[in-house]
């Protein structure tokens, strides 16, 4: 009877400790969907390549309970359209748990589907009002676009210009962009109007010339690669007046399109020297050893560098909580509570409508092919 008793007890401490242990050690399958050729490929290509890299430093050094992650890459070719058939995919493919992506188009395109499947998504690109009122499996990582858009506008009005024309190219980011650009100049009595335009455009010269006839003193450009082309005809037209553009000005082709007329375009952008200046520097040195190459733009890379980092970082966490808790939902908790995070990009912190904060751009000014200096913080 004794020995029955010890055995029994035994066997129940067994099964207290065994609750009280880290998970078993497993395999977690995460995505990205971002454009990885085509006319904004720079805004997801980088990208891709500093998650892969972040994955790859994460599976060399975790801990035997931690589980092993897997990434699985998509080209959504910059169409919001193609957002559902890829996620679909690397949901009956490999039942993925959290999500990057660079786009915001298909950032809402999904909603539905990852509020149905429990998914988190990150998307580490883009940052506004209209991804903050998004759903409670929805996060962003990235530099707050209104204000990307009021430094460009600020410039603007500094400089004395009255009257500003341009063009945006029509989806959610340039289209933000454009109106948080016009309503800050309009504060200030400054006339802006701002053609949109479809992102595959090459001829604008008859904007252009409407344009002209209506006495601009600055034209803006805020889109990808394609807008060179506009650029370079407004110099063959006779327009010597400043050009402003996006976050984009980098983009792989937009120098080469614009056949140099690029050239002291202000711009608002940021690079390792406006974040954490020597964990981003150490970053880049990798991510070039890894690849042989640098992102032509540094941002999306660094801030999907971050994002990625966080969710790997949860992920650790959640492996070694005693907690049975689903990993999205612990996810969901954890990142609405990050209140500090050392990032390449800068001290980041979530807010409670799952934006982050710390991205801070700068302005620069457009020297040469891929060459740039800051004009301001």
């Amino acid at each position: 009877m004794r020995r029955s008793y010890v055995c029994l007890v035994v066997a129940s401490l067994l099964v207290l400790l065994s609750g009280c242990s880290p998970k078993e050690p497993e395999r977690i399958h995460i995505g990205f969907i971002g454009p990885l050729t085509g006319n904004a490929e720079d805004m997801g290509s980088g990208a891709a390549r500093a998650i892969t890299l972040a994955v790859s430093e994460y599976n060399s050094r975790r801990a035997p309970h931690e589980p092993e992650v897997q990434l699985h890459v998509k080209n959504d070719f910059w169409d919001g359209n193609n957002a559902k058939p890829l996620y679909d995919e690397l949901r009956q493919e490999h039942d993925i748990k959290v999500l990057l992506m660079s786009h915001t188009d298909g950032t809402i395109a999904l909603q539905e589907d990852i509020a149905r499947d429990g998914v988190v998504l990150i998307n580490s690109l883009n940052n506004d009002d209209l991804l903050a009122g998004l759903n409670e499996y929805t996060f962003t990582v990235g530099k707050k676009t209104e204000e990307a858009a009021q430094l460009v506008a600020g410039r603007v009005i500094e400089l004395g210009k009255r009257t500003i024309r341009g063009f945006h190219v029509d989806n959610n980011f340039m289209t933000i962009f454009g109106e948080s650009f016009t309503e800050e100049v309009s504060h200030f009595g400054v006339d802006s109007r701002l053609v949109s335009v479809g992102i595959e455009k090459e001829d604008y010269r008859e904007d252009l010339m409407a344009f002209k006839e209506e006495g601009c003193d600055a034209l803006v450009f805020f889109g990808y690669k394609n807008l060179g082309y506009a650029m370079k005809q407004a110099r063959e037209l006779g327009f010597e007046c400043g050009f402003f553009g996006s976050t984009t000005m980098l983009g792989k082709g937009f120098f080469e399109n614009s056949e140099g007329a690029q050239v002291g375009t202000e711009f608002s952008y940021f690079t390792e020297a406006d974040g954490n200046y020597v964990i981003a520097r150490r970053f880049l040195d990798r991510y070039q050893k890894k690849f042989d190459d640098l992102p032509s733009a540094v941002w999306p890379a660094m801030q999907a560098y971050d994002a990625v980092n966080i969710a790997l970082s949860l992920i650790k966490k959640w492996a070694a909580s005693t907690q049975s808790i689903p990993l999205a939902d612990y996810l969901r908790t954890e990142l609405l509570e990050l209140e500090f995070y050392q990032g390449v990009c800068g001290n980041l912190a979530m807010k409670k409508d799952g934006t982050s904060r710390g991205i801070y751009f700068s302005l620069y000014e457009i020297k040469g092919l891929e060459e740039v200096a800051k004009v301001r913080r």
